[in-house]
């Protein structure tokens, strides 16, 4: 299966099937807000990154 978002639906029906105190089910709800978030901020940035892999390992920052 590919990547996809969590939305509220898919974290509601997480948290309804293992139950309020699972670890599982509190991450899909922050996931869910997270992207909800991102898609209220515009999806104009969605396929950009900040650094690259071996800037974010040396510390180092673009800018």
């Amino acid at each position: 299966m590919g990547k996809s978002k969590m939305d509220d639906a898919a974290a509601e029906r997480i948290r309804r099937a293992r139950g309020d105190k699972d670890g599982f089910s509190k991450r899909a709800a922050d996931a869910a807000r997270r992207n909800d978030g991102q898609d209220q901020h515009g999806s104009s940035s969605k396929g950009s990154s900040v650094g690259s892999k071996s800037d974010r390992e040396s510390g180092g920052e673009k800018k």
